[in-house]
């Protein structure tokens, strides 16, 4: 089960991240903030504030048909 006040604090670091890449002398490149977000959202913290069911951002491609993106997996419907 997720925690809301972990979550919360989840996203108030990962808007600390994109904030300090938005001025210009930051010196952080998108591609080191994307980098910066991903390790956030796949790391420890996303684990425990969303609790033990939370299978990653990265969901396993084995098919190899490409369709992983990083959004969480979502339950199937059930058929009517």
């Amino acid at each position: 089960m997720a925690d809301a006040l972990k979550m919360k604090q989840l996203i108030w670091d990962c808007q600390k991240d994109i904030a300090a890449y938005l001025p210009d002398e930051s010196g952080i490149s998108e591609h080191e903030l994307v980098q910066m977000l991903i390790a956030r959202l796949d790391g420890s913290q996303a684990r425990d504030a969303l609790g033990d069911d939370w299978q990653g951002w990265w969901p396993d491609d084995e098919d190899g048909n490409g369709d992983d993106s990083p959004l969480p997996q979502q339950p199937l419907p059930e058929p009517a």
